[in-house]
């Protein structure tokens, strides 16, 4: 027989140059080859918190769907796992049914004793995770309210000083006098966003992240305005000096984020305003003004977009829409092709007949091609294979105190033997620990033909498709 197989496995939550996993995943090599384990698997996660669902996690998917082939997983310490006493009763129960142990490199969880203590550790590991929670959401709170910095770039147009617990924001005149400029450019002079932009590239003014880059001597990275970079920079509660929060059920971003309110209701400040409070407001109503479009869900889409390519200058073409009384006039057209600042000459091709085009071509050499789906291995079915053994064992069970010949006992006998099959299907699909292609049924010309090519985008493509030969020819 061959050495025992482990897969190491390594979680962070936040990933700072100082807690890299290398020495983790080299401690874990270690105590592998002390017991004379062959390493089959390394899985990592990063900035992943330790209570999230298994499943969310691309290396915990990992080390699930490679359970069926290890003996051991191992980490170094026990809340690399989990942090989650329900989430880890799960790991243990999908590496239960695979006859998989889970141990750790620091001694505590060892072959030996790990299924007594693995318990008891994972419940003090939830207990600690609770007491961080509490503990810096109390602080941040405090913070918060007194209106300090709390942590990470200060918003464009202000610096962040003062001492570590009393940090506030400062004005960074070089970048507080570029919006204050494209301020009273939107509201006074019809500047539009667009136009605005491309003058600070023009002018050689750094973007955002550039320009906090340089601030710190770092080194820049070449980045550029663009019309949404602008527009954040100047609708963002945080130009008038206040501090900002997501809302909840939202994404943060400054088209959404709120101020922070004290307890009676006033924005909390962080620092002097760089825009007044009529001239922010103005600045808002002009860009909601722009903004008809926002939120309306669209349907269709440009079945070339990233696809065609200029002949001119080799760039992408791209589609714009129009359509006149109910006839769609919509066309391809290369950006910088057209209009004053055209480097070329133009380049437009009507969309209606160069989609067909493309269309019948690509439908003439793939068209009789087998659809296949790609497959990636997501440790799903061992979860779901610990749950069906665990519904075996408890059924098996009530069938020993029911009468082998009454009805209750036939309802049991048919239940046992569907979830054996299934447990069959689960445990073929947990051999394969790596992606594959499937056959998803039909051609790509049937495929096609369902789907159309004026589909919202959500149901327009599947994730992940290929064609292969459906005969040698």
């Amino acid at each position: 027989m061959g050495r025992p197989t482990v897969v190491i496995y390594d979680r962070m939550s936040r990933l700072f140059a100082e807690e890299a996993p290398d020495h983790r995943i080299a401690a874990c090599r270690a105590y592998a080859e002390r017991r004379g384990w062959e390493v089959i698997h390394v899985a990592t996660d990063t900035n992943v918190s330790g209570s999230s669902r298994l499943e969310d996690r691309p290396g915990m998917r990992e080390v699930l769907s490679w359970l069926p082939r290890a003996d051991y997983v191992l980490a170094v310490k026990l809340d690399r796992y989990a942090r989650s006493v329900l989430e880890f009763q799960r790991l243990l129960r999908a590496a239960e049914s695979t006859s998989t142990t889970i141990v750790t490199a620091d001694g505590a969880v060892a072959p030996e004793n790990a299924s007594i203590i693995v318990n008891v550790l994972a419940a003090f590991a939830e207990y600690e995770r609770d007491m961080i929670t509490a503990r810096i959401t109390a602080s941040k709170e405090h913070f918060r309210q007194r209106g300090n910095h709390l942590g990470g770039l200060a918003p464009y147009g202000y610096a962040v000083s003062g001492p570590l617990n009393n940090k506030r924001w400062t004005i960074d005149e070089s970048a507080a006098s570029v919006l204050r400029h494209c301020a009273e450019q939107l509201v006074n002079h019809g500047a539009s966003l667009a136009g605005l932009a491309r003058e600070l590239n023009e002018n050689g003014t750094l973007p955002p992240a550039d320009h906090a880059r340089q601030r710190s001597g770092r080194k820049i990275r070449g980045g550029t305005w663009h019309p949404t970079t602008l527009r954040d920079a100047l609708y963002t509660p945080a130009v008038r000096g206040w501090l900002v929060q997501a809302v909840p059920g939202k994404p943060r971003s400054a088209m959404t984020n709120q101020p922070v309110l004290d307890p009676e209701g006033k924005p909390v400040s962080a620092g002097p305003e760089i825009l007044s409070a009529e001239r922010w407001s103005a600045v808002r109503a002009v860009i909601d003004g722009k903004a008809k479009g926002r939120g309306i869900e669209r349907a269709g889409k440009s079945l070339l977009l990233h696809v065609a390519v200029c002949a001119e200058c080799d760039g992408p073409l791209y589609r714009q829409r129009r359509v006149v009384s109910g006839k769609d006039y919509s066309t391809y057209v290369c950006r910088v092709g057209v209009g004053k600042r055209g480097i070329h000459r133009p380049n437009v091709a009507t969309s209606h007949y160069l989609e067909e085009l493309v269309a019948a071509e690509f439908l003439k050499r793939f068209g009789t091609f087998a659809l296949m789906r790609w497959v990636e291995p997501d440790g799903s079915a061992v979860l779901q294979l610990s749950d069906v053994s665990a519904q075996i064992e408890r059924l098996a069970g009530n069938l020993a105190h029911l009468d082998p010949s009454g009805p209750a006992a036939s309802i049991v006998v048919a239940q046992l033997s569907a979830l054996e099959a299934r447990q069959r299907e689960l445990r073929a699909e947990a051999d394969h620990a790596v992606g594959r292609w499937v056959d998803a049924g039909g051609s790509v010309a049937d495929e096609w033909g369902r789907r159309g090519t004026e589909a919202p985008a959500s149901t327009q493509r599947p994730t992940a498709w290929s064609a292969s030969a459906r005969n040698s020819r």
